[in-house]
């Protein structure tokens, strides 16, 4: 299971991330970090408005075809690094953490929490779009547990049929 490749498919999250990362921040200038970025969409939309991006996956296939992306864009300021969230090799905090359909699986709910303690920088955000799974329900408790709070935004996507993703801001407490 783990090795599916979920990555291959443009998602309606990340569809609607890339949305509001072009309609409501102001990247230019920032590190930004993306976790499970797939095919790269958000990534390379991150770093067309002028943001230094760090773009990863745990799988290497999955950084190829972002990389291709970028490339195919003119993508400048544009870095991809193969990344465990249980084990993250990451060397700095981060004003912005992009992420887009990375809470569907519980294992994965603590190291995500706890990368963003020890990767978001003070007074950072993070924003996480998911379909508004139930199962994620946990993942907010433990953010709430660890001193985050949260604030949802709905983005209404026409991608492969109609969907309501929810954006999440996510900051320190």
């Amino acid at each position: 299971d783990e090795r599916i490749p979920y990555w291959a498919e443009l998602w309606p999250s990340a569809v609607a991330l890339a949305r509001y990362v072009t309609g409501h921040l102001a990247l230019a200038g920032q590190q930004v970090l993306e976790l499970g970025c797939g095919l790269g969409l958000v990534g390379v939309v991150a770093a067309l408005q002028g943001a230094r991006v760090l773009c990863t996956d745990y799988e290497m296939d999955a950084l190829a075809f972002a990389q291709h992306n970028a490339r195919h864009n003119h993508c400048r300021h544009i870095r991809f690094r193969l990344v465990d969230w249980r084990r993250p090799a990451l060397r700095r905090r981060y004003g912005t953490i992009l992420a887009s359909d990375v809470i569907y699986e519980a294992r994965n709910f603590g190291p995500l929490v706890t990368l963003l303690q020890r990767f978001l920088a003070r007074g950072g955000q993070a924003f996480f779009a998911d379909p508004e799974r139930p199962n994620a329900v946990p993942f907010f408790a433990l953010l709430r547990h660890r001193g985050f709070t949260y604030h949802k935004a709905i983005e209404p996507v026409d991608w492969d049929g109609h969907h309501r993703i929810a954006i999440y801001t996510i900051r320190h407490r």
